[in-house]
C-alpha cells in the first residue's frame, strides 16, 4: 500500500476534517490546488502528467466514493511554511494544480465495484488503501472507474 511503484494512475483522497471531505474537495478543486504534505505517500508518484481520480473518504456526503478525475498539470512549491487551513498541523510541501477535471456525472460507491479492482488485494480491509491522502492505482482499474462514471 506505502511502497512505491511507479505508476502514471493515482487516487487522491479527500477525508473529513474541519469541513467533510466532499467540501473540502470542492475548494480545493475551486482554487486549483490540492496541498501534498511532507509525509504523503507516493510522494515520488506526484508529477505532472499522472492521471489521478478523487475519493471521498470520511462520513459525509459521497462518502466512500470516486467522485471525478484529473490530470497532473504541475507542481506548485512555496517559499514559506504552510499548514493546510482543512488538516491542521499538516505541514504542506506544495501543491499540485490540474488541468482535464470532471466531476463524474454519476458518483461511484467503491463497495459495489471493490471486487473489480485489482489494486485492493484485500476486499474486507479495503479503507487501508486510502490512507495517507494518495495512493497507486493500476491502469485497469483506473480504466474501470473511469468507464462507470460514464
Amino acid at each position: 500500500m506505502r511502497d512505491y511503484i511507479d505508476t502514471n494512475y493515482l487516487i487522491l483522497v479527500s477525508s473529513d476534517g474541519k469541513k467533510t471531505g466532499l467540501e473540502i474537495l470542492r475548494d480545493r478543486i475551486n482554487k486549483n490546488r490540492w496541498p501534498i504534505y511532507d509525509k504523503t505517500p507516493q510522494l515520488l508518484n506526484v508529477e505532472a502528467g499522472k492521471n489521478v481520480i478523487f475519493y471521498i473518504a470520511g462520513s459525509g456526503e459521497k462518502k466512500q466514493c470516486f467522485v471525478g478525475t484529473a490530470r497532473i498539470k504541475k507542481k506548485i512549491y512555496t517559499e514559506n511554511d504552510i499548514s493546510d487551513p482543512n488538516q491542521e498541523f499538516r505541514k504542506v510541501l506544495f501543491y499540485i494544480e490540474f488541468e482535464n477535471f470532471k466531476f463524474f456525472t454519476k458518483s461511484i460507491q467503491i463497495k459495489d465495484h471493490i471486487e473489480k479492482l485489482d489494486f485492493i488485494k484485500n476486499k474486507e480491509k479495503y479503507g487501508l488503501y486510502f490512507q495517507g491522502g494518495v495512493c497507486k492505482i493500476d491502469e485497469n482499474s483506473h480504466n474501470y472507474i473511469i468507464n462507470c462514471s460514464r
